[in-house]
This record gives structure tokens, C-alpha cells and sequence, in this order.
């Protein structure tokens, strides 16, 4: 007859899942939610670091701990089935000794407290925007994303709003058509896409009190960010993040000088009353009047473009550029 092994504790069964913060101690993947379809599923195991059964042939088994003792939270950890799977192999039981995985769980467990201990006003949650620039892929890793935010803000990037910890929060990369955007319904499906994260990771998440503030990092087609910036909702305390061109680096310079910018009014042609205007954004290039259809000529004109300074691909390097753009758009 088949035996079944004794669980343990309750109460120790909590304190892992408590010390682990819901995630795998060796990979870090979230816990509590699918991977499929988002919904809230327990996915984690309790791994013995020594054996719950003293045999040699049990992972780590022979280390000398009382039968107690091996059920106890300090020799439980919270991970995923694959990591469970493989730290118990025979082959790895050897090289993966009781004090490596003791050491392991310790600066998780460490590192989960720490996280989970900074004041609300400190933490940041990070949201990348992804998609092809003619025909190109874009990046913007983890990794690039923390360091702009640690280099300037004085917040904690979280990555709530990915749940595997793996890619963007919103990747438009894989949809076809971005090379006729057009006519191929690229934007279409693009914006459905945005509206989709939006509504079932943003709002979610900021209605349970999750986003004291938001970290934006953007590359794709023009179009596509400014309908995502349209859908972001703007009574959440948000920060802008900027590709800067010249250096591939997200962090904005302290070393060059700002630049300000200004509108200015081209009174219409022809116009009588008119009810439309056009705008002319003077920023990383010029725009040719000329190529202004004629149609729109008539129109009254709204330029931007910087004070004592041509326009040019890397013309908003620092914030103070970035400031003074934004408050000309809304004095406009």
C-alpha cells in the first residue's frame, strides 16, 4: 500500500510562502498567477533542503538534522515545479548542497523583505512599451529599466505588472503589418493590444492601491505612443523616461546645456472663423511647410520648436528640456 509523506505544519507552510513573498527562491517566478490566462492559481512547492527522510539516497538526506528539525520553515523552500524538480536530482543533490541552498534562500528571502519594507512613496511601477521602428526591433530590458529609475528617481522599480519577469508589459513586436501600418491594420490591432494591458494589468492594479507611481519607458512607432499616452490615466504621478540617440542610454545628461522651447502662432490665409488649426512640432527635425497638405494650408499654424537652438534628433538631452516642452504644449 502507498504511503503518503507527512506535510508539515501549517504555520510553517506559511512562513515560507510569507519569507518568499509568493516567489520562487531560485528563479523568482511569480506564484500566484498563471502564466496562461493571469488568473490566481497556486503554482508554488515546498522544497526540502535536507530530506525529510534521513535515507542517503533522499536529496541532501544524510545532513545531520533531527526528524523536527526537517520540517521546520528553515529547511522549506517556496519554488516553482521545474526548480523543484531539478535541485532534487541526483545528479544536482551533489552539487547543490544543503549550505549553497541555505545561503540562496537567505539572500531571497532577504532581498523579499527589503522590497517589501520600503515606504509606499518609495516604490515605482515599471511599464515598458515595445513595438518595431521601420521594420527594427526595440529592447528595453529589466535591467535598463531599473537602472534609470535608481540613477534618478528615488524609488524602488517594481515589475508588478509582469508577471513572469521576463519580457515588456506591452510588446507589439510580434504583430505583422508594421511595415504598411496603414493599410495592413497594424495600428488597429496595436492599439487594441495597449487598451487590452491597460485594462486588465493597469487599472487592476491601481484600483487596489499597487501604482503610487508609474515609470514609462516607450520606443515605438510615434503614432502608437501617443495613443498609449492618451490612455494612461494622468491622476497617476507618472515619469517619463527618454531613448536619448546619442548615447543609447535612458539616463537624461548633466552635462550639456538646456534648451527651451516656445510656440508661436502662423495666422491663416484664407481661413474665415476657422474651427481646426494645425500643429507643427519643430523638435528632432524641421518640418517643410511645403509638405503641409493643401487642404490645411488655409489654417491657422501653432509652431513649437526650441528658443536659440535648431531642431536636431537629440535636442531634449536633460529634464529641464524635457520640462519646458512640456509646459509650452499646456501653455498652448
Amino acid at each position: 500500500m502507498a504511503t503518503h509523506r507527512k506535510q508539515p505544519k501549517e504555520r510553517e507552510r506559511l512562513k515560507v510562502w510569507v519569507h518568499a513573498g509568493g516567489h520562487c527562491t531560485i528563479c523568482h517566478r511569480y506564484l500566484l498567477e498563471s502564466g496562461i490566462n493571469f488568473e490566481y492559481v497556486r503554482l508554488g512547492e515546498l522544497a526540502h533542503i535536507v530530506a525529510q527522510s534521513d535515507s542517503e539516497r533522499a536529496p541532501r538526506g544524510s545532513v545531520g538534522l533531527s526528524k523536527e528539525e526537517r520540517d521546520l520553515a528553515e529547511n522549506l523552500m517556496l519554488v516553482c515545479a521545474h526548480c523543484h524538480n531539478d535541485i532534487d536530482k541526483e545528479s544536482q543533490a551533489q552539487r547543490l548542497d544543503a549550505g549553497w541552498l541555505r545561503e540562496l534562500k537567505k539572500r531571497h528571502e532577504t532581498r523579499i523583505r527589503a522590497a517589501t519594507g520600503l515606504a509606499e512613496r518609495e516604490m515605482t511601477v515599471v511599464l515598458r512599451l515595445v513595438g518595431r521602428i521601420r521594420g527594427a526591433p526595440t529592447e528595453v530590458s529589466a535591467l535598463e529599466a531599473a537602472d534609470a529609475v535608481n540613477s534618478l528617481l528615488d524609488r524602488n522599480p517594481v515589475l508588478t505588472l509582469d508577471p513572469n519577469r521576463r519580457g515588456p508589459e506591452i510588446d507589439l513586436r510580434s504583430f505583422p503589418g508594421e511595415e504598411d501600418p496603414i493599410d495592413s491594420g497594424y495600428y488597429e490591432t496595436a492599439c487594441a493590444r495597449i487598451d487590452q494591458i491597460l485594462v486588465e494589468r493597469l487599472t487592476p492594479a491601481v484600483e487596489r492601491g499597487e501604482v503610487p507611481h508609474l515609470s514609462v519607458f516607450g520606443l515605438a512607432r510615434l503614432p502608437l505612443l501617443v495613443y498609449f499616452g492618451s490612455r494612461v490615466d494622468d491622476a497617476i504621478s507618472t515619469e517619463i523616461f527618454q531613448r536619448h540617440r546619442s548615447t543609447e542610454s535612458w539616463r537624461w545628461a548633466e552635462d550639456v546645456a538646456d534648451v527651451q522651447f516656445n510656440y508661436r502662432l502662423q495666422e491663416a490665409t484664407n481661413a474665415d472663423r476657422p474651427t481646426e488649426a494645425v500643429l507643427i512640432v519643430n523638435a528632432s527635425g524641421t518640418i517643410d511647410s511645403r509638405q503641409i497638405p493643401i487642404r490645411l494650408a488655409c489654417l491657422p499654424s501653432f509652431v513649437i520648436e526650441p528658443e536659440h537652438s535648431e531642431p536636431n534628433r537629440d535636442v531634449i538631452r536633460t529634464q529641464r528640456s524635457r520640462d519646458s516642452f512640456h509646459d509650452t504644449v499646456s501653455r498652448l
